[in-house]
């Protein structure tokens, strides 16, 4: 868990980054989105390709961007606040991660249907990365 002062700064970072970005939503995606793609490798779901795939998902999403790669997605509007939060994300994931078993881990993220929503997200960011009509 995080201290009560770090949750109350995150709030209101995110708030303030919320109003920046054009979809608040996808921050808070980004957060979850970035505790699924480190849990999802480290657990033996998924593969760092997935994960990073995500994480670009996750950028797309929020930044409203087309690009597919990192460096044209790392210049786009907002994605300071995306990056923070999977990086947030992330960190959550690694206390979790050592706090519990990783058995217990494991088991909570491949029953969280933010998986699914994860591997929705990777489909479709493979899908418009390859040019591949979606559906």
């Amino acid at each position: 868990m995080i201290p009560l002062t770090v949750a109350i700064l995150w709030g209101v970072w995110l708030s303030n980054a919320h109003a920046q970005t054009p979809a608040g939503q996808s921050i808070a995606d980004g957060a979850t989105f970035g505790a699924v793609a480190t849990l999802a490798p480290m657990c033996g779901f998924r593969d760092e390709d997935w994960s990073a795939d995500l994480r670009r998902a996750a950028m797309q999403s929020a930044t409203g961007s087309a690009a597919t790669d990192d460096t044209t997605l790392s210049s786009a509007p907002g994605s300071n606040q995306v990056v923070a939060a999977l990086g947030y994300g992330d960190m959550e994931a690694l206390e979790d991660f050592a706090a519990d078993t990783p058995e217990k881990t494991c088991a909570a993220l491949r029953n969280n249907p933010a998986l699914d929503r994860a591997d929705a997200a990777v489909e479709g960011f493979r899908r418009r990365r390859d040019g591949k009509p979606m559906g």
